[in-house]
């Protein structure tokens, strides 16, 4: 039997809630525009959200499929995607909350499992 990466698993788990937060809130960078300038920026909340089931949907078809290709763009798209909504929150006004450690550890652990995708191709 094959071994389940847990953290990259745990990821896509991670990224598909993203997903789903954002397609149900219409309005949350208007609620919390400081948090999301950049985010607004660049497109709405149901745009993100395709962002981020696209990024869960490769890591789980390179997961199912065995493909180290897809699972290392979807772990990439991860990493920036966790690192910039870290980013976002050290930039806001509450640079010490738990969004900001949270995040930033999500971004190491994409990074770190994107190394093990490496190693064991």
């Amino acid at each position: 039997m094959r071994k389940i990466p847990i953290i990259e698993a745990g990821l896509s788990i991670v990224s598909i809630w993203w997903a789903v937060f954002l397609w149900a809130n219409d309005d949350l960078f208007n609620n919390v525009p400081d948090l999301f300038i950049v985010f607004a920026e660049v497109a709405p909340e149901k745009g993100w959200a395709c962002i981020f089931v696209t990024a869960a949907l490769i890591k789980v078809l390179g997961l199912l499929y065995q493909k180290w290709w897809l699972r290392r763009i979807g772990l990439t798209m991860s990493f920036f995607l966790y690192g910039l909504i870290s980013a976002a929150f050290i930039l806001s006004d509450q640079p010490l909350s738990h969004g900001t450690g949270t995040h930033f550890v999500l971004c190491i652990f994409a990074l770190y499992a994107l190394r093990e995708v490496k190693a064991h191709a």
